[in-house]
């Protein structure tokens, strides 16, 4: 190059460059999709400044190779992490390259808070005016960290924009499902009922249910579907619509329980099961019959005494005919408590990862129910097990039900 021509074309350049950054600008405020920033880049770099070979790595969920010319396949990390990772840190060392990356004059890494966002890797150029690739460089360094930047910032919106749809959805479900709960326990001047809930999550997999039979009889459900989330509520959902439905209309409890074993088999399709425990309760004679579905056993106390609710079935869902049905008949006379609670209690675990299990439950049930509304039980249960579960995470949803007869 005449050296009398070199300041002339450094002007030259800078105004390529000054134009093409303000293209690439003006492409990031319209907006255009990530295809379309990725081209306007490789035209820059291709046909402006004449480099003659690229190869960009983006990463998002993992690493790939989003912009290549120049090279042949051979050239293609099969394994991108390790290598990726191993040039990271020999530029951190400020070592010799690998000889993997050999035909290359510079990388140039794209980091976030201390995370690789993107590498790329420029060959040398032809462009006349340009004497070394040093000369530009700098250039290249803004380009390739503006537009890298700028797709990240992409996805980084959409991920927010999934993200709040994801929330609205999950608010919305949970709405639904705060639909499914009892609005307040049908009243009877003989039993004292109440049910609490703890969510896991936004959307849990619990569900409790009273439903009166008759002038006598009250059914008491509680129930808890395998797995969390939106799928769990929509099959509780089920279960809640079938149970209302055809409770009133079966006398026998082994019927009953039989027939919502073939809705969740026909509703979740072998992919997840209930366990419920269904008790129905005669106010006259204080007789309780019940089917136990896998759940943890509720008990009754009365009297300093402790009986567990055993007996039943499998989980609904389980199998396509329940392969054993037993009824459990107890008495629940004036005084006596009725607790069922779902495993969410039992099987919380303290910071040393102690279980509270169900002898603690139990012992605690005996000293809180003394002058207390079965409501105001619950909720000293509650207190307590959040003062066990301290800063310890949650492991499943909480529901405890329970029930104390009063008299004639």
């Amino acid at each position: 190059m005449n050296p009398e021509s070199k300041p002339t074309s450094e002007l030259s350049i800078k105004k390529l460059q000054l134009h093409w950054l303000l293209q690439i600008t003006k492409a990031i405020n319209y907006n255009l999709p990530a295809p379309q920033l990725y081209a306007i880049y490789e035209t820059v770099m291709r046909d402006q400044l004449k480099i003659e070979k690229l190869v960009l790595y983006i990463h998002e969920d993992r690493w790939a190779r989003m912009l290549a010319y120049g090279v042949d396949n051979s050239f293609d990390l099969k394994d991108v992490e390790s290598r990726l990772g191993e040039l990271n840190q020999l530029q951190l060392n400020n070592v010799h390259m690998p000889d993997w990356v050999e035909g290359f004059e510079s990388i140039i890494p794209v980091f976030h808070d201390e995370k690789a966002l993107a590498y790329a890797f420029i060959g040398d150029t032809t462009n006349e005016e340009v004497e070394h690739l040093k000369e530009i460089l700098p250039f290249i360094h803004t380009i390739t960290n503006i537009i890298v930047v700028a797709i990240e910032n992409k996805r980084l919106t959409r991920d927010t924009i999934r993200q709040a749809q994801m929330q609205r959805e999950l608010e919305l479900a949970a709405r639904m499902q705060s639909m499914l709960f009892p609005v307040q326990a049908p009243h009877n001047h003989r039993a004292d009922l109440a049910a609490s809930y703890l969510p896991h999550t936004q959307v849990g997999g619990d569900y409790y249910d009273y439903i009166r039979l008759n002038d006598q009889e009250l059914l008491l459900c509680l129930a808890d579907v395998s797995g969390k989330g939106i799928s769990a509520a929509l099959l509780m959902s089920n279960f809640q619509a079938n149970l209302n439905a055809k409770a009133p209309y079966f006398k026998k409890l082994e019927k009953l329980v039989a027939e919502l074993n073939e809705c969740v088999n026909r509703a979740a399709r072998g992919e997840k099961f209930i366990t419920a425990f269904i008790g129905i309760l005669n106010t006259d004679t204080f007789n309780l019959r019940y089917i136990n579905a896998g759940q943890n056993p509720p008990f009754i106390l009365n009297q300093g005494k402790c009986e567990l609710l055993e007996k039943g079935t499998t989980g609904l869902g389980m199998f396509p005919d329940l392969p054993f049905i037993q009824t459990g008949e107890a008495e629940l006379p004036p005084g006596a408590i009725l607790f069922s609670y779902t495993d969410g209690v039992v099987e919380q675990e303290d910071a040393q990862g102690i279980p509270f299990g169900l002898e603690r439950l139990i012992e605690l049930v005996a000293e809180l129910e003394k002058d207390r509304s079965v409501h105001e039980l619950n909720l000293a249960v509650l207190n307590s097990f959040q003062e066990y579960k301290a800063d310890t995470d949650a492991l499943d949803d909480v529901t405890l039900l329970s029930c104390r007869m009063l008299g004639r």
